[in-house]
């Protein structure tokens, strides 16, 4: 048969109408499975995303409650240490916090300029001086050794901050140092560190 013979024969078969509905048929079908389809898939993804979200979190939370409390729990036995009668468990208390402590820990700080100023130990304090050190830039800790040594009267301990002050080159110790220097009670070791501090400062 030929085929416009076949196109006569079949002629409502190719009607406009009818391609027309199938093809619209056919192009719904497609287009309801592009859309559903992903759709779903999204929902689930953002699920999961959500669900993951929320385990990071908590598990955030968990490690950063669990590792304050250690932190805490350190503080207060350092600080327990610190405040102890006994000579030899404030000195602990100090090494403790050279070793251990490589920030600045306001508390801690604020105790140990106490002691700075307070204890009755020179070996206490030496330390101390050490462990303050450790912040060179902390203007608080420059000034409160500074107004130590305006009022230390433990020649090693005098020594110790001479050397320290001499070590930060801060030239607001001078009139402290030239106070050390001209005064008699001073002893002559203390002096001459005195003298060798004035002289660094002043380079």
């Amino acid at each position: 048969m030929k085929l416009e013979d076949f196109i006569k024969d079949n002629k409502s078969s190719f009607s406009n109408e009818q391609i027309s509905k199938k093809a619209d048929a056919n192009f719904e079908k497609m287009l309801k499975q592009k859309l559903h389809q992903p759709k779903k898939s999204r929902v689930v993804y953002l699920r999961y995303m959500s669900v993951a979200a929320c385990l990071a979190i908590i598990f955030s939370l968990a490690f950063w409650f669990t590792n304050r409390d250690s932190i805490s729990k350190e503080e207060q036995e350092l600080l327990a240490n610190l405040d102890a009668d006994s000579a030899g468990k404030r000195l602990e208390g100090v090494y403790a916090f050279n070793d251990e402590y490589q920030k600045e820990d306001t508390r801690i700080i604020n105790r140990l300029i106490q002691i700075l100023h307070q204890d009755e130990n020179a070996n206490v304090k030496i330390a101390t001086i050490d462990g303050l050190l450790q912040f060179p830039k902390n203007e608080k800790i420059r000034k409160n050794l500074i107004t130590a040594l305006e009022n230390e009267d433990k020649p090693l301990v005098q020594i110790k901050l001479i050397k320290a002050l001499s070590i930060l080159r801060e030239n607001r110790a001078q009139k402290p140092l030239e106070k050390i220097i001209n005064s008699k009670q001073t002893y002559p070791i203390v002096k001459n560190n005195a003298t060798l501090a004035m002289a660094n400062i002043n380079k």
